[in-house]
């Protein structure tokens, strides 16, 4: 499975005025005209199946997703992660299970049936893994919840730091299960594709994630990382999805990201090493692209204006990158059965 999240909206720059203003939209109206949104989409159906695109990943454009031309990811929201601490929501408020009911109920009912839909993804990137004993003080710190009142019950017992990750860790386990009961519950017939972790999680909370269908974590490097999948295959003999990779070059007043190579033909080279090395491994079964478009010179809401696209704002392609995702796809299923080797040179970097 490998995808490209394709958000035509999500490019904005924001006015003094507060208002938020798509420079990728302006162009594709300037394009297409009118009819520029299902033009768009259309279109974008079509080039996906010419490059060898053959899913729609996360943060994608919902109508696109659900235009039943091409398989798709959904992300599912409602669990108080947002509003939590640290990404960690109040699971011991009597009232917590049943918001989690209620929004399981209203984004997977509907879609239980939807044979575009391969699975749903929890959450993305919770920032308390690693983290744990900032996130028992910011709790002991915090106002008077039934999460900070179970946390002192449970350190009447002892106030150690390994209490403390016991303290969080269980309370994981009671937030995952909860989340996992409640999707199972409203549509039994797709994938629980896990949280997304950025990149590690500790073993203990890959342990408490065994009931995820799909073990997922982005991961920002020349290679996937190894240690995690290592990990994870050990601990839980889950697959595994790449939720988040990318490449940039620091061209066209844009920064090159999180990873970055000399030039266009080196990101090119940069996608297919790892695309094709992640598929050498028999436990990714996916890898999906962050993102379809540039992000705009100007930044967007958080000041990223990242060369990380399949197309720029003008929605014009990368070509190297274009050639180079034809390449792979040719060879991918090869690759991916142990027929084939991946390639083995390595992109040129900044």
């Amino acid at each position: 499975m490998c995808s490209s999240d394709l958000v035509p909206a999500s490019v904005v720059q924001t006015s003094r005025g507060g208002q938020s203003y798509s420079y990728f939209t302006w162009n594709l109206y300037r394009r297409f005209g009118d009819n520029w949104y299902p033009e768009w989409m259309d279109f974008t159906i079509r080039r996906m199946n010419s490059w060898g695109l053959n899913t729609i990943a996360n943060w994608s454009d919902a109508t696109l997703g659900a235009s039943g031309r091409k398989p798709y990811v959904a992300t599912l929201r409602g669990w108080g992660i947002e509003t939590g601490l640290m990404g960690m929501p109040d699971v011991y408020d009597p009232a917590w299970t049943a918001m989690v009911d209620e929004a399981a109920r209203e984004q997977c009912s509907y879609r239980k049936n939807d044979p575009w839909l391969l699975g749903y993804f929890i959450g993305n990137e919770p920032p308390w893994p690693h983290r744990e004993q900032e996130l028992v003080n910011e709790i002991l710190s915090g106002s008077e919840t039934h999460l900070k009142s179970q946390l002192k019950k449970f350190l009447e017992s002892g106030d150690t730091e390994e209490r403390r990750k016991e303290f969080v860790y269980m309370t994981y386990d009671k937030f995952i299960n909860t989340i996992n009961k409640a999707i199972k519950k409203y549509d039994p017939n797709h994938l629980n594709l896990g949280l997304r972790f950025g990149g590690s999680a500790p073993d203990e909370i890959i342990k408490a994630s065994k009931g995820f269908d799909v073990f997922s974590f982005n991961s920002y490097g020349y290679t996937a990382s190894q240690g995690i999948i290592k990990r994870v295959t050990e601990i839980t003999g889950q697959p595994m999805i790449i939720g988040e990779f990318h490449f940039g070059v620091p061209e066209r007043g844009l920064a090159p990201g999180l990873a970055q190579t000399v030039n266009q033909v080196e990101r090119a080279v940069a996608y297919r090493y790892y695309v094709e090395n992640a598929a050498a491994n028999p436990a990714i079964i996916g890898t999906h692209w962050f993102q379809w478009i540039d992000q705009p010179a100007t930044g967007r809401y958080d000041g990223e204006n990242y060369n990380i696209g399949f197309v720029d704002v003008t929605d014009r392609p990368y070509p190297e990158l274009v050639n180079a995702t034809r390449d792979i796809f040719r060879r991918l299923y090869g690759i991916h059965s142990g027929k084939e080797p991946p390639v083995t040179r390595e992109a040129i970097r900044q």
